[in-house]
């Protein structure tokens, strides 16, 4: 009887270690911060789900090195449900820190996991138009768009090809859908000239967030450039209304003064934000 029960005993604490191990388990090639022997004595976590809590703890508590530490040691656990979710926040703690490296790498990671996680692709499509990659920019802008629609049950059918003002009004959205896409993506089609469909975009981009100070600027810009410049004055000033210090509003403010033979209001406007 001792026999069995020392046996039972034994398979027990294999299956103990075994669990410690698994959860323990942490993967560097996406870490960026101090030695991960210095962040916490606490036990393993024993699930993803409070891996990703502790995480979130830490990121609330402006600890963001515990932070990574904790998503990380999250996707390593068998069966992981959250991957891509984990790493687009992985990411976003990256980018925010200016590591454009590794915020390149957890966003694709991300996408492997999931290749319609509407975060990640709006997060790549802003990486690759700001340094230059405007084709592979508006690639992830446009597979963002889709992939919203996907979560939203309608039908994902924008391509480069047949974009257009009618089948821009014709996606769903929602106040999750990613407005840095849309606005993101009027950019690009503005400096083609294609100010129509621009504005477009950048009006849906409000209908997702009435209060988005980039599409404002940007929704300005455009109206600025076709000349009609009451609608380029409106836009501005609504953004400025809501963030008085933007440059872009103040300068783009006084672009429009300047062009309508204003001089000294553009001057005005430019001291009274100096």
């Amino acid at each position: 009887m001792w026999i069995k029960r020392f046996a039972i005993i034994s398979l027990l604490l294999l299956t103990a270690c075994s669990t410690t191990d698994t959860s323990s388990d942490f993967d560097s090639e996406l870490y960026s911060g101090k030695p991960v022997e210095s962040l916490t004595n606490d036990e393993p976590p024993k699930t993803e789900e409070e891996a990703i809590s502790r995480g979130d703890i830490a990121l609330s508590n402006k600890n963001a090195d515990l932070a990574l530490y904790e998503y990380i040691r999250s996707l390593s656990f068998p069966n992981a449900q959250h991957k891509d979710k984990t790493l687009y926040t992985v990411g976003r703690i990256h980018l925010a820190r200016n590591n454009l490296e590794l915020a390149d790498k957890s966003f694709r990671a991300s996408l492997a996991e999931n290749p319609d996680n509407v975060g990640s692709l709006q997060e790549l499509g802003a990486m690759y138009t700001k340094r230059g990659d405007r084709e592979a920019g508006k690639s992830y802008y446009l597979r963002a768009l889709n992939a919203d629609q996907i979560r939203l049950g309608g039908d994902p059918n924008i391509t480069k090809d047949n974009i257009s003002k009618e089948s821009i009004a014709t996606y769903h959205y929602d106040d999750k859908s990613p407005v840095g896409a849309y606005s993101g993506l009027g950019v690009l089609y503005d400096i083609r000239g294609d100010h129509d469909l621009a504005q477009t975009l950048f009006r849906k981009a409000l209908d997702v967030d009435s209060r988005n100070v980039n599409a404002l600027v940007s929704l300005g810009y455009s109206y600025y450039m076709e000349k009609e410049y009451s609608k380029a004055t409106h836009f501005t000033k609504a953004a400025l209304g809501l963030q008085s210090s933007n440059e872009k509003a103040i300068n783009n403010l006084g672009l429009i003064a300047i062009a309508k033979d204003q001089p000294r209001q553009a001057l005005n406007i430019f001291s009274r934000h100096m």
